[in-house]
C-alpha cells in the first residue's frame, strides 16, 4: 500500500509542476510544440489573444495644442539665446571699461600745471604823461602780482 500512495503522490506532483510550468511558459511551449510536432498541435490549448502594443492613433485635435506648446517653447529658447548674447555684450563692454580705468589708475599722474600768470612776465605799464598840475608819480616796483583782495 505504501508503494501505491508514493506513486500517486509522484503523479500528482508531476501534474502540479507541469501545470505551473505551462502557466509560466505556455506561449513558448505552444510555439515549440507546433514547430516540432505539428500533428500534436491540436492538443495544446488555444492561444490567448496577445494584447497589441501598437501605438494608438492620435487625433489631429490632440496634436494642435502640442504644436502650439512647442512653438511657445521655441520662442522662449530664442528669447533666452538673445538675452544671453546681450549679456555677453554688456559684460564685454564692462570689462573694456574696467581695463580702461585700470590703465588710467596705473599710469603716472600728469605734471602739475603752473598758472600762466606766474610763468609769463608782466608787461610794464606805460609811464604816465607828466601833467603840469601834478608831480610825476613813481613807477610801481616789478614783482609778483597778488590776486588777493585788499
Amino acid at each position: 500500500m505504501f508503494r501505491a500512495v508514493t506513486r500517486f503522490a509522484i503523479a500528482v506532483l508531476i501534474g502540479v509542476g507541469a501545470t505551473l510550468g505551462w502557466q509560466a511558459y505556455g506561449d513558448t511551449a505552444r510555439e515549440t510544440l507546433a514547430a516540432r510536432a505539428p500533428e500534436l498541435a491540436w492538443l495544446a490549448p488555444a492561444a490567448r489573444p496577445k494584447p497589441v502594443a501598437a501605438a494608438p492613433a492620435i487625433p489631429t485635435v490632440q496634436l494642435e495644442p502640442l504644436a502650439s506648446s512647442l512653438e511657445i517653447v521655441r520662442r522662449s529658447v530664442e528669447q533666452l539665446a538673445f538675452n544671453q548674447e546681450q549679456m555677453a555684450k554688456n559684460i564685454a563692454a564692462l570689462q573694456a571699461i574696467d581695463e580702461d580705468i585700470r590703465q588710467k589708475v596705473s599710469s603716472p599722474p600728469p605734471a602739475p600745471v603752473q598758472p600762466a600768470a606766474a610763468v609769463a612776465p608782466q608787461p610794464k605799464p606805460a609811464p604816465p604823461k607828466p601833467s603840469a598840475s601834478s608831480a610825476p608819480r613813481p613807477s610801481p616796483a616789478p614783482g609778483p602780482v597778488s590776486l588777493a583782495p585788499r
